[in-house]
């Protein structure tokens, strides 16, 4: 099943080809964490939406502040909330 991105009025999905070679990651709602859950909620102004564990954001909403690189990988830093809609 391909990833999508949940945020609204997004398109992204995962594997298409972004203009300039972009690599668009795609990042799970933390459910295990109801304050940051609700965090991303609210920046989203999806308040009243419950993600289930098969949805995304992509990297787009975040600030690159975000992300920390290991091995060469970007991994969305554990206290990241996306802000960018």
């Amino acid at each position: 099943m391909p990833k999508y991105c949940r945020a609204p009025h997004c398109s992204n999905v995962a594997g298409s080809v972004q203009p300039g070679g972009r690599r668009i990651s795609f990042y799970r709602f933390p459910l295990q964490d109801a304050p940051r859950l609700r965090r991303w909620l609210t920046q989203m102004h999806q308040e009243n939406w419950v993600p289930t564990r098969h949805q995304h954001l992509c990297s787009d909403h975040f600030e690159p502040s975000c992300f920390q690189y290991r091995w060469g990988v970007r991994y969305l830093r554990p206290d990241a909330v996306p802000t960018i809609f």
